[in-house]
């Protein structure tokens, strides 16, 4: 087993982060409620459960079924079922978590209430892993509407079936428009794996193809990785066009299929996989929790600014240094759930060290990834990077079949130590 492997496998055994403690034996029963039922929020309430033992636990989540985004691109890609992605909250509920089922309106931080569709609920606490919204006005003529024609494909759940269906459906000869959004976002390095996994379709299709990346920027996560494997594995097929080299898309065009770029040149398409900017959930805003795109909190407990009794993780967060991803919302929910322990019972506040790991695949069984690590800056307050390690550019093929194979062995850890 590589040293990088071991190292994932301890962090998902509790070893990096904190140490797992007993629970802690007291009187008073806090009331937390946790908005969001992804890799953040189930994962916080996996982790309380171990710290407190009276503890009165809610989860509201407004799906029965988690649809992980972790692999909604090999879906694309075609080989893997979306149902295989599929989780449900009947373990949580057997282990005596109250799952409430619904929407969340809005959350009343001054009376500690939450608003659902018909019913409100207090907490003593609150931890929100609500995920992100999109901003609509990024490319113009590019709204919510035109996302059913033309998936987005960034949550992992039906749209993924639905998108890797229109890619199915492209005749001989078509050419796909990608547009990655602008930093931050969810996943960085997933628009270009998307790209390579559809050219993997494709070729093995044997349909003839053109995919071109039209980018807001000049790099991007793994970028010389992924450069690397389109020239060796997609010779020809996949263009990307930085920022540098007038890549920017301002406007779309629905009826005439073409995209305008900052320059004016119009760039037309068979068919289009745009992905607007990105912002915290909807929710933080329709509860006037951030004036800002992002939720401000602080690093080492992830409360959320000027409201005590709140706490954010996931993609919904300025985590600095630290990118927006499900094994990042981990890392973090972990540290949220122990600090929120030594908060409650007025115990010493750990500063924690994250870790987040990133694997992508170039193909069915070509897979290359990056390591990266994180402390608290107390100076500055706020998380930094203490570096990275990535696959190497010149890997043999028997080397990328093991990240693959890696990819599915960490895939495979998380989603059973949280719904199985």
């Amino acid at each position: 087993m590589s040293s990088r492997r071991k190292f994932i496998k301890y962090i998902l055994s509790g070893i990096i982060g904190f140490p797992l403690l007993k629970g802690v034996r007291a009187n008073y029963k806090p009331k937390v409620v946790v908005i969001g039922g992804g890799f953040g929020g189930s994962t916080v309430i996996k982790y309380l459960e171990k710290y407190i033992e009276k503890l009165d636990l809610i989860l509201i989540e407004k799906k029965k079924n988690f649809y992980t985004c972790p692999f909604s691109n090999y879906v694309i890609g075609g080989f893997r079922d979306i149902n295989q992605n599929k989780f449900s909250y009947n373990n949580m509920i057997k282990r005596g978590v109250n799952v409430v089922f619904d929407n969340v309106k809005y959350i009343d931080s001054e009376n500690k209430k939450i608003q659902l569709n018909n019913i409100h609920i207090s907490y003593d606490w609150l931890v929100l892993s609500p995920g992100i919204g999109f901003k609509w006005d990024s490319i113009i003529g590019f709204n919510k509407k035109d996302s059913i024609k033309y998936p987005i494909a960034w949550s992992g759940g039906e749209d993924s079936s639905m998108l890797f269906k229109k890619i199915n459906s492209l005749e001989d000869n078509s050419k796909l428009i990608i547009v990655p959004p602008d930093y931050p976002y969810r996943c960085p390095p997933a628009p270009y794996e998307r790209a390579c996994l559809i050219a993997h379709f494709l070729k093995k299709k044997k349909k003839n193809f053109k995919i071109i990346i039209l980018d807001k920027k000049d790099s991007f996560t793994k970028k010389e990785l992924f450069l690397s494997v389109w020239k060796k594995l997609y010779p020809n097929s996949i263009e990307w066009i930085p920022r540098s080299k007038g890549g920017i898309v301002k406007e779309f065009n629905s009826k005439e299929n073409y995209v305008v770029l900052k320059s004016g040149q119009k760039v037309f398409g068979d068919f289009f996989n745009l992905i607007p900017d990105q912002k915290a959930s909807d929710l933080i805003f329709s509860s006037r929790l951030s004036s800002q795109d992002w939720c401000q909190i602080n690093p080492v407990t992830f409360a959320l600014k000027n409201h005590r009794n709140i706490h954010v993780i996931g993609d919904s967060i300025n985590a600095w240094d630290m990118p927006k991803s499900a094994f990042s919302a981990y890392s973090q929910a972990k540290v949220c759930a122990e600090n929120l322990k030594n908060i409650i019972f007025e115990n010493k506040i750990e500063a924690p060290v994250f870790l987040n790991t990133c694997y992508s695949l170039a193909a069915e069984n070509y897979g290359f990834s990056i390591s990266s690590w994180y402390r608290t800056n107390s100076e500055q307050n706020r998380i930094v990077s203490l570096g990275s390690k990535s696959s190497p550019t010149n890997a043999s093929n028997a080397e990328r079949a093991r990240e693959a194979r890696e990819s599915y062995d960490w895939y495979s850890s998380i989603t059973q130590e949280l719904y199985s």
